[in-house]
């Protein structure tokens, strides 16, 4: 199996605090964390941990994060052919995580917004070796377009993780496969609000929409709610939250995503592949920091094990 990531890279730092502020106030921090992050980079690491093959692009700055950047490619085991050098900053973001996991944070995308299209068609026959495509919208519309097209052409899946929010580009939506959006990011995208989605024995016509016009699988994750699966044709399909101690939700909705590649690619049904996405979601929320929070192939298979839900 092999997923090609349209990527993103960002350095992440964390701060730990009480409760998040309020505008103008300022806390006093419990911990931080600075590690890589960004959810082309948590998306693809997260995946490679349930043992897929991952390949991908990602654009790279030329300021002093760009050597970090280099060497966590080089630890993880990821090819430096992935990194495309661009003029500028490398991407960098600040979170804050409440006592509950909680978190609110802001990101410069720097580099990442000059990955291009070019950039994709140097590496096509890489894009089309892989079995699934993804993208999530810390990455322009043009390599995401270009890479989708490539995919579908082949006959490959697509899955696009529109986030941070914006409108989807109507050519980028026609090559999507698999849709994964929050609940607040189903709201901004006109698909219902979250209870109308979390209640749902049907699709709302925004998304029985989107269903007709050949989308194969649309997943709103939910929160401590769980997730909602829509196929064309199908009631919707619910998978509930596990229970975990949250410590923080940074990356949580990027496992969750690529433990949905792995059952899909794995070729199982849709229920236990549901399943496989929330337990990689919950795990991930209970340590501080995504990069080292990711869980292994392993370590998945004992929690499911063990687990109720």
């Amino acid at each position: 199996m092999r997923v090609f990531v349209i990527g993103s890279f960002v350095m992440a730092c964390s701060v730990k605090v009480a409760r998040l502020p309020q505008a103008g106030e300022s806390l006093t921090g419990l911990a931080f964390l600075a590690e890589p992050g960004g959810k082309g980079f948590n998306l693809a690491l997260a995946t490679h941990q349930l043992g897929i093959t991952v390949d991908g692009l990602f654009a790279v700055g030329t300021d002093v994060l760009s050597p970090m950047v280099r060497s966590t490619f080089a630890q993880v085991g990821f090819s430096e052919t992935m990194l495309v050098p661009h003029a500028g900053s490398t991407g960098a973001g600040v979170a804050f995580v409440d006592a509950s996991g909680e978190n609110c944070l802001a990101v410069c995308l720097g580099a990442n917004l000059a990955l291009g299209a070019e950039d994709v068609r140097a590496v096509a026959t890489r894009v089309g070796q892989a079995d699934l495509v993804a993208a999530t919208f810390e990455s322009p519309d043009a390599p995401i377009r270009e890479a989708f097209a490539v995919a579908r052409t082949l006959g490959h899946l697509t899955l696009l993780n529109p986030s941070p929010v914006r409108p989807i580009d109507p050519a980028i939506l026609a090559d999507t496969a698999i849709l994964v959006v929050n609940a607040i990011e189903a709201a901004d995208l006109g698909l219902g609000t979250p209870d109308a989605i979390a209640d749902a024995q049907g699709a709302t016509p925004a998304i029985a929409a989107l269903l007709d016009g050949g989308l194969e699988l649309l997943v709103v994750t939910l929160g401590e709610r769980g997730a909602m699966a829509f196929r064309p044709g199908l009631p919707p399909l619910h998978q509930p939250a596990f229970a975990v101690a949250a410590v923080d939700t940074v990356g949580a909705g990027d496992a969750f995503t690529a433990g949905l590649m792995a059952g899909l690619l794995a070729d199982e049904a849709l229920a236990a592949t549901l399943r496989k996405a929330a337990a990689c979601g919950a795990l991930t929320t209970c340590r501080f920091g995504a990069f080292d929070a990711f869980p292994t192939a392993q370590t998945l298979a004992a929690f499911l094990d063990g687990a109720a839900v």
